[in-house]
């Protein structure tokens, strides 16, 4: 099966599936989590905000050597520590759901069956394809191959609701703005209840039981691996994460210096 798919590679070398197109980008030893909604960060899965309780994740853990995207600041999330956990021991993956094309989210899928993780099933969590520092869509394919193989008699296929709704925190805590189909990320300014574009979100509500099947083919890894390539942070580079970690602790650019060093001479 692996190897009809195309992965059977990965499993082998621990490297990037076939036709990531990792040879081609620069790395960066900064890794990224685009997490930070109406000003605070928080768990994409769940609306735990406390900074005890958050944790860095890792699409790719950081225990594996060698050529992986350890290096890449677009394999970063930030997750409570309880879905950190159940994320790093396969518990359930998150799936871009690309090749519907009127969806185009990243969904949560608890492909354990674990009934503390049914509640989050079927339901989009906080990414959005679009953002610049979004994590690549097609890390999480391996990362869903993993938990497919921990979990070998759970459905090939699971059941995923007809229309998939954002977590329920996303609409409760306003942070999804409908009206620009996209994530509020700074803090509001003046008074919230102001805002009308945060006053018309839809309610909160269970994600359908039945609908489609969840499939894992050639051609929807295809798919996914092209939204990648179209992605605004496929586009990063390890200089443009140079520069922006230069900037957040306000030193000067190395490189920077020696050139200006270098037109002095």
């Amino acid at each position: 099966m692996l190897a009809s798919i195309g992965l059977r590679s990965h499993f082998l070398s621990d490297g990037p599936p076939p036709g990531y197109g990792w040879e081609d980008r620069d790395r960066s030893l900064m890794t990224i989590s685009w997490d930070t909604f109406l000003g605070r960060r928080r768990c994409i899965v769940c609306v735990i905000e406390n900074p005890r309780m958050l944790q860095h994740c890792h699409i790719i853990v950081q225990s594996e050597q060698g050529v992986n995207p350890q290096h890449e600041p677009r394999d970063g999330l930030l997750m409570c520590i309880h879905h950190h956990i159940y994320f790093d021991k396969h518990h359930f993956h998150v799936t871009f759901l690309n090749h519907w094309k009127q969806i185009r989210r990243f969904v949560f899928v608890n492909y354990s069956s674990n009934p503390d993780l049914q509640k989050f099933h079927g339901k989009a969590v906080a990414l959005d394809i679009r953002d610049h520092r979004a994590p690549f869509s097609s890390l999480f394919i391996v990362h869903e191959m993993r938990v497919r193989g921990f979990h070998p008699f759970e459905p090939i296929e699971p059941t995923m609701p007809n229309e998939v709704p954002w977590q329920d925190w996303i609409y409760s805590d306003c942070v999804f703005d409908s009206m620009s189909g996209s994530f509020k990320r700074d803090r509001p300014r003046g008074n919230p209840s102001n805002d009308t574009s945060l006053q018309q979100q839809p309610h909160a509500g269970e994600a359908s039981s039945g609908g489609r099947k969840l499939e894992l083919n050639a051609d929807i890894i295809t798919d996914i691996l092209a939204a990648t390539h179209v992605m605004p942070s496929w586009a990063g580079t390890a200089e443009e994460n140079i520069q922006m970690c230069v900037s957040s602790i306000d030193v000067e650019d190395p490189n920077s210096a020696n050139g200006n060093q270098n037109t002095n001479s």
